[in-house]
């Protein structure tokens, strides 16, 4: 007697959009980071680019998660941080997020069309933290660190990024 099959119940149709909703972003990013060997191969893989839309959703998510996750930290320093702890707080928390929020950035398709312009601008975003980390003292300052950056990207809609600059 061959083995009975079960049915599966069919997923609701707004569960299944929620699902791909939630997975498409996670997709799109391991499809970026690639199978990881450490033998090099003559062919490369090509991840099809984002639509602008598509890429200011993904690139300001991950601006707003950094932000989120910075904000407590940040505030609990107070209004007046000493130097040590402002230096603590840039090498020890600021930094490595906003390092990863840049990472994270690039690791996206660009839109093809605009795949020069989201360079520079990430290099531009890069120039800035590594003032800042160079000289932590420039984020308690009176000129906004990431002010240059912010002048590329909030016109292109990056606006979660450098949101307070």
């Amino acid at each position: 007697m061959p083995p009975r099959r079960t049915r599966l119940a069919p997923i609701p149709p707004r569960r299944l959009t929620t699902a791909i909703a939630v997975a498409a972003p996670l997709l799109i990013a391991l499809a970026g980071m690639g199978c990881g060997s450490s033998s090099k191969s003559s062919s490369t893989a090509t991840v099809a680019a984002l639509s602008k839309p598509q890429f200011l959703v993904q690139a300001n998510a991950i601006c707003t998660q950094g932000n989120q996750r910075l904000g407590p930290v940040g505030q609990a320093l107070g209004t007046h941080p000493s130097k040590a702890q402002i230096t603590a707080f840039v090498t020890g928390t600021f930094a490595p997020s906003i390092q990863s929020q840049i990472d994270g950035i690039r690791a996206l398709a660009a839109p093809a069309a605009d795949k020069a312009a989201v360079k520079t601008m990430l290099d531009v975003a890069q120039a800035n933290l590594n003032r800042v980390k160079s000289n932590p003292l420039l984020l308690a300052g009176s000129n906004p660190p990431f002010a240059e950056f912010a002048k590329l990207a909030h016109p292109y809609g990056l606006t979660a990024c450098a949101a307070n600059d």
